[in-house]
């Protein structure tokens, strides 16, 4: 269980980084119907079925949410030192060298 809620996480967060909320969505909500449809061929009852399908929504919308944040923190933060770095530079003075 641990290992694939760390599965559920990792994906979730580079998803965030990579496609639009509506796709995720979409994935999400397939792979848990696909993950509930396995844990009720496995034997479980529906309940905990639910159950443990509405815990993995939540991880990765929680997790999906985490990495977007992250992402777009990374960028804002990319975008200042490239603005930085070019008002560091020296100011044209708009004067020709004498010679």
């Amino acid at each position: 269980m641990l290992k694939s809620a760390l599965i559920v996480v990792a994906i979730s967060i580079a998803a965030g980084a990579t496609i639009r909320a509506w796709a995720f969505a979409i994935f999400a909500f397939l792979l848990v119907v696909a993950l509930g449809a396995v844990i009720l061929l496995k034997g479980s009852s529906f309940s905990d079925a639910i159950a443990y399908c509405l815990q993995a929504l939540v991880l990765m919308e929680v997790s999906y949410l985490a990495g977007l944040f992250a992402y777009s923190l990374w960028e804002h933060m990319q975008k200042r030192r490239k603005r930085n770095s070019i008002a560091e530079r020296a100011p044209m003075t708009g004067k020709r060298p004498h010679g």
